[in-house]
């Protein structure tokens, strides 16, 4: 990989660093979600800085092209986000309906105190 190659990606790997950073600070993201980004991009740019690694470390693990590895381990991560985003999902769903209830049961009883009041009034 060349210099100029390399330069470049840190760049862009920079920018999406400060993008991340900058939805935290205006609330578009939650912190917890942005450290997982966070610490993707610093693997990003330790992988660019140092190209010899990731074939060192799939070498070790036993693949045999560092490509290999790279979609093992992006496939892997993928299957992550989507557990993580589907129980987040099944949580806010959970949430949504107990919100849902309460409202009902407070409407219903707002009704039933305007009832008993045009009552009085009566």
């Amino acid at each position: 990989m060349s210099l100029t190659l390399r330069l470049v990606l840190i760049i862009i790997t920079l920018v999406y660093l400060f993008l991340i950073i900058r939805s935290v600070r205006k609330r578009k993201m939650q912190s917890s979600m942005s450290i997982f980004w966070i610490v993707t991009g610093l693997l990003l740019i330790i992988a660019i800085a140092i190209p010899h690694l990731i074939e060192f470390i799939s070498a070790f693990l036993g693949f045999e092209k560092a490509s290999n590895m790279i979609f093992c381990v992006t496939i892997f991560i993928a299957f992550y986000l989507i557990f993580t985003l589907t129980m987040l999902l099944a949580k806010q769903t959970n949430r949504n309906t107990a919100l849902i209830q309460e409202v009902s049961f407070l409407k219903k009883r707002v009704d039933e105190l305007e009832k008993n009041k045009e009552i009085e009034n009566k």
